[in-house]
């Protein structure tokens, strides 16, 4: 089937978005739209469009890898993750894709006004599994890299209910008992031209001195900070 033949929309399966096909951590999320897949890709370089057989279809330049790249993180967490690098963790709760998946009109996503409202601003500190339902044992619904940023609905006994596009309802769970796997806050700061940590300390939380605090809630591991990074702020 040419690149042209693809449906603009699936009856069944989906289009995936990912940075390797082999890569399931790596996927980004999965659409009946193909122009919500291409979207998806453009909104992250380095990604493709992959239909049900593992073809890239977007970019029409891409060339379907051969392998994964080393360097890259693999494996998808297990929700309590060992004391391992995150590249060498070893796949115990890789969710596992059946062919005879509920069909999904993406039209019936909720819109971003039908959802709660935000109330907190979110950072993972690891590679997340984000679920369905509060439980080890819910389904998973994407996998979500070390430093996404998340919007936080409800806090819910060691878990956040957080804003989530590739869900159904638009909303889903990630693990944190006791802050273990995400640093939280209450809102969020664009860097611009200009700034630096001591002065978006002395702005937003009244002191200089505080660039600290920004380092350890943000997982900073020096003062370097570059225009557009999001910061979260106490």
């Amino acid at each position: 089937m040419s690149k042209k033949e693809y449906p603009a929309k699936l009856a069944n399966g989906y289009y995936r978005v990912r940075e390797v096909w082999e890569d399931e951590a790596s996927q980004l999320g999965a659409y009946r739209l193909l122009a919500n897949a291409k979207a998806k890709c453009d909104e992250n370089p380095g990604s493709r469009v992959f239909d049900n057989d593992g073809n890239v279809i977007y970019p029409e330049e891409a060339v379907p890898d051969t392998g994964a790249d080393e360097s890259e993180e693999k494996a998808v967490v297990d929700d309590i993750p060992e004391e391992k690098p995150e590249n060498t963790a070893p796949v115990e709760d890789t969710p596992v894709e059946k062919e005879a998946e509920a069909e999904v009109d993406e039209n019936e996503f909720p819109t971003a006004e039908e959802l709660p409202a935000t109330i907190a601003y979110g950072k993972l500190k690891t590679l997340m599994n984000i679920r369905e339902m509060p439980d080890t044992g819910a389904e998973v619904v994407t996998v979500y890299k070390r430093n996404t940023l998340i919007e936080i609905v409800e806090f819910c006994a060691g878990w956040l209910k957080i804003k989530c596009p590739e869900a159904v309802s638009g909303l889903a769970y990630v693990l944190n008992s006791a802050d273990t796997y995400a640093f939280t806050a209450s809102k969020i700061y664009t860097v611009v031209p200009g700034d630096n940590l001591w002065k978006i300390a002395e702005r937003e939380l009244g002191s200089g001195s505080r660039c600290a605090d920004l380092r350890v809630l943000n997982g900073l591991t020096s003062n370097a900070i570059r225009v557009g990074m999001k910061l979260l702020i106490p």
